[in-house]
C-alpha cells in the first residue's frame, strides 16, 4: 500500500509530501521547498528511504531544498523539461522577486507526459499541466493528485508570472476536473481537496 506525509515548509509554507511504498519504505520527495533538515529528520523517523526528488514545477518555493538533498540522499531529480532553467536561475525561478536566498539545483532527468514513475511498488503518473508555469507537471497515483500550484481548495494558479499563461493554465484545470470527483487533490500550499469539492463550489472553475 502506498503512504503519503506531508510537511509544509519554506519561506511560503509549500507543501512537500513523502509518498511512496509502505513495504520496502521508497519514497518519492515531491516538491522540496526549504528546510532540508527537517525533511531529513522527517525521513528517518519514519524509516523512509528517498529514490527520487520529483517537483511540480521549479519556483524558488518548490525547490529550495533540492540540492541539499540530493547532495545528502544521492537520489535524482527529475521534473518538465521547460522548468529546468528556473531550477538553476534566481530570477527565473521568482526567488530574485520576492528577495528570497536561492541554492542553484541540476535535475538529472526530464519527465514526459504520461510517463510512469516507479516508487518501490507504488507508481505516479504525470501529467502535463503547464499554465502556472511552462512546463508544470502534476502526478497521479492511487486516487490522489500532486498538483504543485495549479488548483487550491477554491482557486487556481497564478498566471501573472514570468512564463505564465492563462489559456494554458485553463487547459490543465479542464484536464484535471477530468478524474474521478473522488480523486484527492494535493495542491502547493494550503489544505488538500478533491476534484468534485473543486467542481461544484470553486469560484474560479465556474465557467
Amino acid at each position: 500500500m502506498p503512504f503519503l506525509h506531508t510537511l509544509a515548509v519554506g519561506p511560503l509554507e509549500t507543501n512537500c509530501y513523502l509518498y511512496g511504498d509502505d513495504a520496502t519504505g521508497e519514497c518519492a520527495i515531491i516538491d522540496p521547498g526549504g528546510e532540508a533538515e527537517r525533511i531529513a529528520a522527517t525521513l528517518a523517523r519514519q524509516s523512509l528511504r528517498p529514490t527520487l526528488i520529483l517537483l511540480t514545477h521549479a519556483h524558488f518555493d518548490h525547490t529550495g531544498a533540492v540540492a541539499a538533498l540530493k547532495k545528502r540522499f544521492d537520489v535524482p531529480v527529475g521534473l518538465g523539461e521547460a522548468e529546468a532553467p528556473a531550477l538553476s536561475n534566481a530570477l527565473q525561478s521568482g526567488a530574485t522577486w520576492f528577495g528570497f536566498p536561492f541554492e542553484p539545483a541540476v535535475p538529472d532527468f526530464f519527465i514526459a507526459d504520461s510517463q510512469r514513475l516507479a516508487v518501490g511498488t507504488a507508481e505516479l503518473t504525470a501529467l502535463a499541466t503547464p499554465g502556472h508555469s511552462p512546463g508544470g507537471l502534476s502526478f497521479l497515483g492511487d486516487g490522489l493528485v500532486f498538483v504543485g500550484d495549479v488548483l487550491f481548495r477554491d482557486g487556481i494558479g497564478r498566471y501573472d508570472l514570468p512564463g505564465s499563461d492563462y489559456e494554458a493554465l485553463r487547459r490543465s484545470l479542464r484536464r484535471l476536473l477530468s478524474l474521478p470527483d473522488t480523486t484527492r487533490v494535493l495542491p502547493g500550499h494550503g489544505p488538500a481537496t478533491t476534484i468534485g469539492r473543486e467542481r461544484k463550489t470553486n469560484p474560479y472553475l465556474a465557467d
